[in-house]
């Protein structure tokens, strides 16, 4: 253990596997003290920060035990997180232990389970696709006769696991099935299937402001059963559809509706056929995808992960007026875990060159 200062600065970062290590990194980097937290002993950013605590992410209880001793120690500014789904509700927890601004607890148990969102967004008047809530144990009596639809997890640990586009009655059994063993809380949703593309909305919350990265286009196949998957993401081309004005209007109302006070924010959309957005999912965290890996190093002209620590602190500071840079990934394989498979990363001077190698590598 490295020696402690009294009243430093200090971030927690939740979790200190391979996709928190150079967030643990530039935190350091940054003369930030890091406290970070994760259930393997052996991961590896525990190397480079400060203090360790062995405990599951997804035990806020035994997180803020640990905590308590260390409590009058530092100067608790920040909090760090990569990962979706329950550990936003441990960060939401540890942030109000701390006394650090962020979302509260009730909000964050919102945001992260789907069918709670829509029960909002239907009560908060938010754009959202109709839908029906199921429990796990009572899907024999599902009777739907209008397809397309979309079956899905109300909370799933991975990306797009679980989720599928029903077109006829002959796959509703298997697609029901596919979401329950994917569901962690014991509920599945059905929807109604939008037609339009899926975007999604990188910015960030300061202050219950909404600081708005960049766009992007998710590039999502439905295979032969119509089950789901993420193939890549790509910057998104010129407005001609006013999509970004609305996903910073939707984004500005999730953030006034749930008191969001500091926190990464990722929105994603998917649009009508009129082209209205509707919201999808809500992510409280910095997210994966290796965006921050491969993605925004070439899009943005500036450094991203940087500017995520200094969001976390409460120092803000988005450079204005800024360019991005037309690029786009595609993953080798739709099956794996987005850290397991190869992938590709395209840059280009102008959205129509990044099209056109986009097709080429489609083809």
């Amino acid at each position: 253990m490295k020696s402690m200062i009294s009243n430093k600065n200090a971030i927690i970062c939740l979790a200190a596997g391979r996709l928190q290590e150079q967030v643990i990194i530039k935190a350091k980097n940054l003369g930030y003290m890091v406290i970070a937290i994760d259930k393997d002993t052996n991961a590896p950013g525990f190397k480079h920060a400060d203090l360790k605590i062995c405990q599951s992410t997804y035990d806020a209880d035994a997180i803020i035990k640990e905590l308590e001793p260390l409590k009058n120690k530092f100067r608790w500014i920040g909090l760090l997180n990569r990962s979706s789904g329950p550990p936003v509700i441990t960060a939401a927890k540890i942030g109000k232990y701390l006394d650090i601004p962020g979302v509260s607890i009730e909000s964050a148990q919102i945001l992260v389970n789907k069918d709670k969102l829509r029960i909002a967004c239907l009560e908060y008047d938010v754009p959202s696709p109709k839908f029906k809530i199921y429990d796990i144990d009572k899907c024999d009596e599902v009777d739907i006769n209008d397809f397309p639809v979309v079956v899905k997890p109300a909370l799933s640990l991975v990306g797009k696991s679980g989720i599928s586009v029903v077109r006829s009655k002959n796959e509703f059994k298997s697609s029901i099935k596919y979401a329950t063993e994917n569901t962690v809380n014991g509920k599945i949703i059905i929807e109604e299937f939008l037609e339009g593309p899926d975007l999604s909305l990188v910015s960030f919350v300061e202050d219950g402001k909404l600081f708005s990265i960049c766009l992007l286009d998710e590039i999502n196949i439905e295979k032969e059963d119509g089950y789901l998957t993420g193939k890549g993401f790509k910057t998104h081309s010129p407005d001609r559809n006013n999509w970004k004005l609305q996903a910073h209007d939707i984004a500005k109302k999730i953030i006034s509706t749930f008191n969001i006070d500091r926190s990464a924010f990722m929105v994603s959309f998917r649009s009508d056929s009129k082209n209205n957005l509707r919201l999808m999912e809500v992510h409280l965290d910095l997210g994966g995808d290796l965006l921050i890996e491969e993605v925004y190093p070439k899009a943005l002209p500036f450094d991203f992960l940087e500017l995520a620590v200094c969001m976390a602190t409460g120092n803000i500071k988005l450079p204005n007026n800024f360019k991005i840079k037309p690029t786009a990934i595609f993953y080798d394989q739709v099956d794996d875990l987005v850290s397991d498979r190869g992938y590709t990363v395209f840059s280009a001077d102008s959205h129509q060159s990044l099209e056109e190698k986009i097709l080429e590598t489609r083809v």
